[in-house]
């Protein structure tokens, strides 16, 4: 599906959308189950999108955001097997409040998701990446520093999990190979692989694997401590044997 088709498919969608929700907004963030196979739509209660930013794992399957100028809403589809992933967005709204989106694909029919804004959400526009460079399951920890005064904060997280993603260095940034031991972790052993450094902020990337005999969810709260500011995952579920990415950004030291 390319951004012609998706343009074509938000105008057919308009209507007919079942109505779910709705979905209260917490700390900035909210997750939603969304369609795997059709569109989806997204309408923050008393607010117009402006814009969105989403990560997409290079070379996995990738979600296509439109945002409708009319109605101020968000429509959401995928491009591939989406099965046990979690996508990653930062939504902006004309007011200047961003929230964090976690959007599960599922099977079913696409819908309407209503989302209330909690006073937590971030007020004032998004200039731009303040001092940084440019998704998966992820969140935002909820004393995360300065996740309301920086200017920026939603660009600066995307774009620095977005080098850890694409395995990238640039300019202002250093990478290094850690070559960490693996430790167990309940059904995982959990193994720090790099590390991230520039502009104030430090990036882990881990490989979890599961090592147990059932498949079993990948907590993203469990790495959420102190001075973290966002984690993803590139799957939300592990089969035995399988390996998962986690991406740590905390605030460097």
């Amino acid at each position: 599906m390319n951004r012609l088709f998706l343009g074509l498919a938000v105008t057919a969608a308009m209507a007919g959308h079942a109505v779910a929700g709705p979905v209260f907004a917490k700390d900035g963030r909210f997750e939603a189950d969304v369609s795997a196979r059709q569109m989806s739509r997204i309408s923050v209660v008393g607010e117009r999108i402006a814009s969105i930013r989403k990560i997409d794992e290079p070379g996995g399957p990738q979600m296509l955001v439109e945002t409708d100028e009319k109605s101020g809403d968000l429509f959401v589809a995928f491009d591939g097997d989406v099965a046990g992933r979690a996508f990653n967005a930062f939504i902006t709204t004309e007011n200047g409040r961003v929230v964090q989106a976690i959007l599960h694909p599922v099977s079913g029919e696409g819908q309407t998701i209503l989302v209330r804004l909690d006073a937590s959400a971030a007020a004032g526009p998004a200039p731009g990446v303040p001092r940084a460079g440019p998704g998966a399951a992820a969140t935002t920890g909820p004393d995360a520093p300065g996740r309301t005064e920086r200017p920026g904060y939603a660009e600066a997280l995307i774009q620095f999990v977005r080098l850890m993603y694409a395995d990238q260095e640039v300019d202002g940034t250093t990478r290094r190979a850690t070559g960490a031991a693996a430790v167990r972790a309940g059904p995982f052993t959990v193994r720090e692989v790099t590390r991230w450094e520039g502009q104030g902020l430090l990036g882990r990337v881990l490989y979890v694997t599961n090592v147990d005999k059932i498949e079993a969810p990948v907590r993203l709260e469990a790495f959420l401590v102190e001075r973290v500011f966002a984690v993803a995952a590139s799957h939300e579920r592990l089969r035995p044997g399988e390996q998962a990415r986690v991406f740590i950004v905390e605030e460097a030291r």
